[in-house]
C-alpha cells in the first residue's frame, strides 16, 4: 500500500485492483479506499481479471515458483514484482518486467510509473514475457523431466559396464 501511495503522491493516474483474500484483505481496504477488491479468484473469472490488467505489480517474498508472475506474463504483462524466488526466476529484469528489492517503495513507485505512461515500453515488456512464459508450458516442462531420467538411467547404466 505504501507503494500506491507514492504513486498518488507523484500524481500518476492508475487504478488498482487486487485479487485474492486473507487476513490483510480488511487493513488493505482501509489503507487503499479507491482500490478495487476482487476476492479470490479462479479459473475464467481470474483469467479475465488478469486479462482486463495493464502491469502485474507483486511486491510478494513467498512465493516460491511465481505462478502469479508466470500467469501475467503468459497474458503479455509487463511484471514489476519484488527480487524473490519466483518471480526472481522468471522476470528478465529490464526486458519484460522489473525486480526491486523487497521493501523499496520509491523504486517500486519508479517501475510502476514507467509502464503507466510509456505504452510502447509497456507492451514491449509484456511481450517479452509472453515470449519467455511458453518456456514454461507443460510439454516443455515434463519433457525436461524425461530427458533428465533419461540422462540418469544411461548414467547408472554406464556405471555397471565399467565395475
Amino acid at each position: 500500500s505504501d507503494t500506491i501511495d507514492e504513486l498518488r503522491r507523484r500524481g500518476v493516474k492508475h487504478r488498482t485492483l487486487i485479487v485474492g483474500d486473507g487476513p490483510a484483505r480488511s487493513w488493505l481496504e482501509a489503507r487503499l479506499p479507491d482500490a478495487v477488491f476482487a476476492g479470490f479468484m479462479s479459473g475464467t473469472d481470474l483469467g479475465m481479471a488478469v486479462a482486463s490488467m495493464d502491469i502485474l505489480f507483486f511486491p510478494s517474498t513467498t512465493e516460491t515458483f511465481g505462478n502469479v508472475s508466470l500467469e501475467a506474463m503468459a497474458c503479455g504483462l509487463p511484471v514489476v514484482a519484488a527480487a524473490a524466488t519466483g518471480s526472481q526466476n522468471l522476470v528478465d529484469n529490464g526486458k519484460s518486467g522489473r525486480l526491486i528489492r523487497p521493501g523499496a517503495v520509491h523504486q517500486f513507485a519508479e517501475a510502476l510509473r514507467g509502464y503507466i505512461e510509456d505504452t510502447d515500453l509497456r507492451a514491449a515488456h509484456g511481450n517479452a514475457g509472453e515470449l519467455r512464459a511458453r518456456a514454461f508450458s507443460w510439454d516443455q516442462i515434463n519433457q525436461v523431466v524425461a530427458d533428465t531420467y533419461i540422462r540418469l538411467i544411461r548414467q547408472k547404466a554406464a556405471a555397471r559396464q565399467v565395475v
